[in-house]
């Protein structure tokens, strides 16, 4: 590629004319109703509000109708926030102009203006956007705040401003729902969920604003900029911090961010002085409602891009063009020229507007896919560098490696920053047979999106074909690493190119628990092989844990491969295991193990009129044993506690310890021992307690015939043919053991 001609300050260029036009027809109609309010008379200045009131009012009765048919309250805007950013700003200028009609005892005007404001907020409310409401309250509050500092002096006013602070928090914790007040909850996780995903981004977006602090990325540049310092929730796209005060400082920089407050602050504070200091009735309410709508917008976009939103970034310069137009009494007449010249000035401005609107509709509606047609275009800042590539890319077969070199290098030239069109180059350079050019194209991509998954995946593409395995697979992993929304994208492509599952665990997986986990489910989920192996790497190094473990026993039992399933139980239980499988093929045989819901260990099932739980006050050995305690109501035939066991062919003999306290009727309690498959092979009875001994040993030897792979062994008692028959009484079990006799292991 030649060397470029110049360094451009925004890095795509393209992007920062749009933002740039947009900022233009902000400043526009700023200056357009300012003139157009300063020329009404008196009261008349308030037509100038009326259609913004309008406008809210009727997005708010959408949002109201939305809400009844339970549907999301966003009005005509994609998203409830924004929605609750023009509510929110509309709401102070519908309230002070209630209480300016109050003042001059208009009521019934007054009245109608006060349900507008009230259908305003309910449409707030309804939104649940937690800072939109937040906002609004603020709106209401800075407007109260300015009422008292004008007609309160000394400690009184303060008190009156805490007072009124006191009722605004009122409202914002009784005022909404219940279910409202609790999506205030996730302000307050911690990790990447905090402030609801915000936080991560901001705390990242202040790399971006140290890499480019003078002049920043360029206005609208902030989504691929950001790629490059983006390591929390990279399974998402932002093209918005957030934060629109953090946003134009990472655009438009040091610079860029002292400009715009020089700018606007003088803006932003003459309503405020016009609320305190206006000569007229009209002047300080208006001015009341443009400072509390400025307060709202200024409050809510610390967590949110509204600013960001035409429609709302167009109605807040309607209100700033309001409330610059209030007189404060004082001020100098602006020179003949100086207006004269900053007239010409917006004209032109305005004319270029006028061109540039209806040549960039035709642009996008006709030719924003044509590679040479959007070539002449761009050369006025009107481009659309991904509709070429995605255009030449269908028109290759839907393959980015197959578009002509010099178009992917064109496009990469207008936006070197963008780590997908350096992947996209290097797959064509490594189709084209360019493998060192594909590599540096790829080394720029992880560069400058070192965390972004599709980037990432991208490179282990590469790498893989370039027959650099190990190098793909730990790109892979560090994906694993960052987010699961790729996991089975990611296990799919280790199954697709035939990877051998120890490979995959010596390089395709990060250190920790979460990726390997969810390597094993996968492999469960596609009965795929490596089950037994990726379960015993995990089990070595303590990374699984019990709901995994019960997940694997299902899957195992589910093929009957009970063998596989016990094992990889004691692999899994490690030095807890206390015995199993060494001395003990019962699982958990002395109850000192809490209860695990595993396919291997105790099962206790809730029947009426039995009482069945751990008791740690009589035991045999250790803390604790199982009490059973019968009610007395029923002739149950039970077996409602008991556990399956692994065995081989050959002799067991199994022993329990049993307790009993009046146990009544002539069946008392002992053990069901048979095969879990087939009862026809193996089946055997211990004996049975009735009425009340001391701890009594209970054994029987089991001889287990081939074919026998499953015991089930159950606390029993028959039912009883008796007229007395309903059991009563309680049991306890303790130390049960199935010890294998010579050669049955």
């Amino acid at each position: 590629m030649p060397p470029a001609s110049f360094a451009p300050l925004a890095i795509a260029p393209a992007i920062t004319v749009t933002h740039l036009l947009r900022v233009v027809a902000y400043v526009l109609l700023f200056v357009l109703v300012r003139d157009v309010t300063r020329r009404l008379p008196g009261r008349g200045r308030w037509w100038a509000a009326m259609p913004l009131v309008a406008i809210a009012a009727a997005e708010a009765g959408l949002g109201l109708l939305q809400s009844v048919q339970g549907e999301e309250v966003q009005g005509t805007y994609l998203n409830k926030n924004h929605l609750a950013g023009l509510l929110e700003m509309a709401l102070p200028l519908a309230a002070a102009n209630a209480a300016a009609l109050f003042a001059r005892r208009a009521r019934a005007k007054a009245a109608a203006m006060l349900s507008v404001a009230l259908l305003i907020f309910a449409g707030l409310v309804r939104s649940l956007s937690k800072m939109g409401f937040a906002a609004g309250l603020a709106g209401l509050f800075v407007m109260g705040a300015l009422t008292i500092a004008g007609r309160l002096q000394g400690g009184k006013k303060w008190l009156a401003v805490a007072g009124l602070a006191v009722l605004v928090l009122f409202g914002f914790v009784f005022l909404p729902s219940d279910a409202f007040v609790a999506n205030y909850g996730g302000l307050t996780s911690k990790g990447p969920a905090a402030l609801e995903g915000r936080g991560p981004i901001w705390l990242e977006t202040l790399h971006l604003i140290a890499a480019y602090p003078a002049f920043g990325c360029g206005l609208g540049n902030y989504e691929t900029a950001f790629l490059r310092y983006q390591t929390s929730v990279v399974d998402r796209v932002f093209t918005y911090a957030h934060n629109d005060y953090l946003q134009v400082a990472a655009e438009l920089g040091a610079a860029g961010f002292l400009i715009a407050a020089a700018l606007l602050l003088p803006v932003f504070a003459t309503p405020f002085r016009a609320a305190a200091q206006g000569p007229d009735r009209t002047t300080r309410y208006l001015g009341l409602g443009c400072a509390g709508a400025i307060a709202a917008m200024a409050l809510h976009s610390l967590t949110d891009f509204n600013m960001y939103v035409p429609a709302n970034a167009l109605a807040l310069a309607w209100i700033c063009g309001i409330g610059a137009s209030l007189p404060l009494g004082f001020e100098k007449p602006a020179a003949a020229g100086h207006s004269a010249l900053f007239g010409r000035i917006a004209i032109g401005l305005a004319f270029l507007l006028i061109v540039y609107a209806p040549v960039r509709m035709l642009f996008d509606s006709q030719f924003r896919s044509d590679a040479r047609a959007e070539r002449l275009f761009c050369r006025f800042g009107i481009c659309d560098t991904d509709a070429v590539v995605t255009a030449e890319t269908l028109a290759s077969g839907g393959h980015a490696a197959a578009v002509p070199p010099g178009e992917l290098f064109k496009a990469l030239r207008r936006d070197p920053n963008a780590p997908a069109r350096w992947c996209d180059t290097g797959e064509a350079m490594l189709r084209a047979g360019r493998d060192a050019d594909a590599e540096y194209c790829f080394w720029q991509a992880q560069a400058l999106g070192p965390h972004i998954p599709p980037v990432l995946m991208q490179a282990a593409d590469f790498y893989y074909e370039t027959h650099r395995t190990d190098r793909a697979m730990q790109r892979m992993a560090r994906v694993l690493v960052d987010t699961d929304a790729y996991d089975a994208v990611i296990f799919g492509w280790y199954a697709e190119k035939n990877l051998p599952v120890g490979e995959v665990l010596a390089h395709g997986l990060p250190p920790g628990p979460r990726a390997a986990e969810a390597y094993m489910r996968d492999l469960i989920a596609g009965d795929k092989g490596g089950t037994k192996e990726v379960w015993n790497w995990i089990a070595a190094r303590e990374l699984g844990d019990g709901r995994l473990a019960r997940e694997y026993l299902e899957y195992l039992f589910g093929k009957r491969d009970y063998e596989t399933a016990a094992y990889a139980w004691a692999a899994y239980l490690g030095a807890a295991r206390n015995g199993y499988l060494e001395s003990n093929w019962v699982f958990n045989g002395d109850f000192e193990s809490d209860l695990s819901n595993s396919a291997f260990d105790w099962r206790i099932n809730a029947r009426e009129g039995v009482a069945a739980a751990e008791d740690t006050q009589v035991t045999h050995t250790g803390s604790r044993s199982l009490r059973i305690h019968f009610e007395g109501k029923e002739n149950p035939d039970y077996s409602d506690v008991g556990q399956v066991a692994f065995v081989k062919a050959g002799r067991y003999r199994f022993e329990a310890y049993e307790r009993t306290a009046g146990i009544t009727t002539d069946r008392g309690v002992g053990f069901h021992i048979y095969d879990r498959e087939s009862s026809s092979r193996l089946d055997v009875r211990t004996e049975e307690l009735t009425g009340t001994h001391d701890w009594t040993r209970l054994d029987r030897i089991v001889t287990v015939p081939r074919g026998t792979r499953l015991l089930a062994i159950e606390v029993s008692r028959q039912r009883s043919l008796k007229f007395d028959n309903r059991i009563g009484g309680t049991v306890w079990i303790d130390s049960v053991k199935l010890t294998p006799l010579d050669g049955s292991r």
